[in-house]
Protein backbone atom coordinates (compact mmCIF):
# COMPACT_ATOMS: atom_id res chain seq x y z
CA UNK A 1 0.00 0.00 0.00
CA UNK A 2 0.97 2.93 -1.07
CA UNK A 3 1.51 6.17 1.62
CA UNK A 4 -0.48 9.48 0.52
CA UNK A 5 1.46 12.28 0.68
CA UNK A 6 0.29 15.51 1.38
CA UNK A 7 -0.06 16.72 -2.00
CA UNK A 8 -2.02 13.84 -2.70
CA UNK A 9 -4.55 15.08 -0.08
CA UNK A 10 -4.33 18.35 -1.33
CA UNK A 11 -5.06 17.18 -4.43
CA UNK A 12 -8.72 15.08 -3.51
CA UNK A 13 -9.52 18.08 -1.62
CA UNK A 14 -9.32 19.86 -4.79
CA UNK A 15 -11.54 17.09 -6.52
CA UNK A 16 -14.88 17.69 -4.10
CA UNK A 17 -13.82 21.03 -4.63
CA UNK A 18 -13.85 20.73 -8.78
CA UNK A 19 -17.10 18.01 -8.55
CA UNK A 20 -19.08 20.19 -6.55
CA UNK A 21 -18.10 23.84 -7.72
CA UNK A 22 -19.03 22.14 -11.68
CA UNK A 23 -22.38 20.18 -10.27
CA UNK A 24 -23.66 23.36 -9.13
CA UNK A 25 -22.66 25.83 -11.95
CA UNK A 26 -24.10 22.99 -14.30
CA UNK A 27 -20.53 22.52 -15.89
CA UNK A 28 -21.64 18.96 -17.24
CA UNK A 29 -18.30 18.53 -18.76
CA UNK A 30 -16.49 20.02 -15.99
CA UNK A 31 -18.29 17.63 -13.72
CA UNK A 32 -17.49 14.35 -15.86
CA UNK A 33 -13.92 15.27 -16.12
CA UNK A 34 -13.74 14.29 -12.49
CA UNK A 35 -14.51 11.15 -13.11
CA UNK A 36 -13.37 8.02 -14.88
CA UNK A 37 -14.63 7.13 -18.02
CA UNK A 38 -16.10 3.60 -16.40
CA UNK A 39 -16.91 5.58 -13.06
CA UNK A 40 -20.21 4.47 -11.20
CA UNK A 41 -22.35 7.05 -8.96
CA UNK A 42 -25.47 5.36 -6.84
CA UNK A 43 -27.24 8.02 -5.03
CA UNK A 44 -29.65 6.34 -2.18
CA UNK A 45 -32.34 8.91 -1.00
CA UNK A 46 -34.98 7.45 1.10
CA UNK A 47 -35.97 4.26 -0.47
CA UNK A 48 -35.10 5.54 -4.27
CA UNK A 49 -31.91 4.35 -5.08
CA UNK A 50 -30.44 5.55 -8.63
CA UNK A 51 -27.74 3.97 -10.18
CA UNK A 52 -24.89 5.33 -13.19
CA UNK A 53 -22.59 4.11 -15.08
CA UNK A 54 -19.79 5.26 -17.47
CA UNK A 55 -19.44 8.69 -19.10
CA UNK A 56 -23.05 8.43 -20.57
CA UNK A 57 -24.35 7.68 -17.12
CA UNK A 58 -22.40 11.12 -15.42
CA UNK A 59 -23.76 13.13 -18.52
CA UNK A 60 -27.19 11.73 -17.36
CA UNK A 61 -26.54 12.56 -13.48
CA UNK A 62 -25.46 15.88 -14.33
CA UNK A 63 -27.96 17.34 -16.78
CA UNK A 64 -31.06 15.24 -15.13
CA UNK A 65 -29.91 17.81 -11.89
CA UNK A 66 -29.34 20.67 -13.91
CA UNK A 67 -33.03 21.06 -15.81
CA UNK A 68 -34.76 19.80 -12.38
CA UNK A 69 -36.75 23.35 -11.36
CA UNK A 70 -35.50 22.80 -7.33
CA UNK A 71 -31.98 22.12 -8.03
CA UNK A 72 -30.92 26.08 -9.42
CA UNK A 73 -29.50 27.96 -6.31
CA UNK A 74 -28.02 24.68 -4.74
CA UNK A 75 -24.75 24.39 -3.18
CA UNK A 76 -23.25 21.16 -2.37
CA UNK A 77 -20.27 20.91 0.54
CA UNK A 78 -18.52 18.24 1.27
CA UNK A 79 -16.03 18.13 4.62
CA UNK A 80 -14.40 15.80 7.35
CA UNK A 81 -13.04 13.84 4.73
CA UNK A 82 -11.69 10.43 6.33
CA UNK A 83 -8.84 10.08 2.88
CA UNK A 84 -7.39 6.04 3.41
CA UNK A 85 -5.18 4.63 0.86
CA UNK A 86 -5.70 1.22 -0.66
CA UNK A 87 -3.54 -1.99 -1.71
CA UNK A 88 -2.05 -1.25 -4.29
CA UNK A 89 -3.27 -3.41 -7.70
CA UNK A 90 -1.64 -1.32 -10.12
CA UNK A 91 -2.88 1.64 -9.76
CA UNK A 92 -3.25 4.06 -6.69
CA UNK A 93 -6.26 4.07 -5.29
CA UNK A 94 -8.29 5.23 -2.06
CA UNK A 95 -11.54 5.52 -0.41
CA UNK A 96 -12.63 8.50 1.02
CA UNK A 97 -15.40 8.96 3.80
CA UNK A 98 -16.99 12.41 4.08
CA UNK A 99 -20.07 14.29 5.03
CA UNK A 100 -22.42 16.24 2.96
CA UNK A 101 -24.56 19.08 2.59
CA UNK A 102 -26.70 20.91 0.51
CA UNK A 103 -27.94 23.90 1.27
CA UNK A 104 -30.92 25.88 -1.10
CA UNK A 105 -30.01 29.42 -1.45
CA UNK A 106 -32.89 31.12 -3.18
CA UNK A 107 -34.95 34.22 -1.96
CA UNK A 108 -33.21 36.10 0.99
CA UNK A 109 -31.31 34.58 3.92
CA UNK A 110 -31.33 32.54 6.32
CA UNK A 111 -31.51 29.75 3.61
CA UNK A 112 -32.49 25.89 3.94
CA UNK A 113 -30.49 22.87 5.05
CA UNK A 114 -31.72 20.37 1.83
CA UNK A 115 -29.52 17.45 2.33
CA UNK A 116 -27.30 16.14 5.25
CA UNK A 117 -25.79 12.77 4.01
CA UNK A 118 -22.75 10.98 3.45
CA UNK A 119 -20.54 10.02 0.58
CA UNK A 120 -18.65 7.28 0.35
CA UNK A 121 -15.77 7.10 -2.61
CA UNK A 122 -13.35 5.05 -4.24
CA UNK A 123 -10.70 7.19 -6.13
CA UNK A 124 -8.12 6.16 -8.62
CA UNK A 125 -4.51 8.05 -9.55
CA UNK A 126 -5.10 7.97 -13.28
CA UNK A 127 -3.35 10.10 -15.95
CA UNK A 128 -1.56 12.35 -13.46
CA UNK A 129 -4.72 12.96 -11.56
CA UNK A 130 -7.17 11.73 -8.52
CA UNK A 131 -10.28 10.78 -10.16
CA UNK A 132 -13.88 9.24 -8.58
CA UNK A 133 -14.44 5.43 -9.50
CA UNK A 134 -16.87 4.90 -7.60
CA UNK A 135 -19.63 7.07 -5.31
CA UNK A 136 -21.93 6.19 -2.81
CA UNK A 137 -24.34 9.28 -1.90
CA UNK A 138 -26.79 8.92 1.00
CA UNK A 139 -28.80 10.37 3.58
CA UNK A 140 -27.47 10.47 7.02
CA UNK A 141 -29.70 7.96 8.82
CA UNK A 142 -29.36 6.53 12.12
CA UNK A 143 -28.04 3.36 10.15
CA UNK A 144 -24.69 5.36 9.57
CA UNK A 145 -23.44 4.24 13.11
CA UNK A 146 -22.90 0.54 11.79
CA UNK A 147 -22.06 1.66 8.44
CA UNK A 148 -18.70 2.12 8.11
CA UNK A 149 -16.96 0.56 4.97
CA UNK A 150 -17.76 1.20 1.55
CA UNK A 151 -20.72 -0.66 0.30
CA UNK A 152 -19.80 -0.32 -3.51
CA UNK A 153 -17.40 -3.41 -4.62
Amino acid sequence: MTPLTTLDRFAIEDLFSIYHWALDTADVEGFVDTLVDDAVVVLKIGDRTSHYEGRAGMVDVAESLRVWDRFPGCQHFADQLLIEPLADTGERRCQVRSFLLVAECRGEPPYSLRFAGRSDDRLVFRGGQWLFEQRLVRLWQSDALCNRQLELS
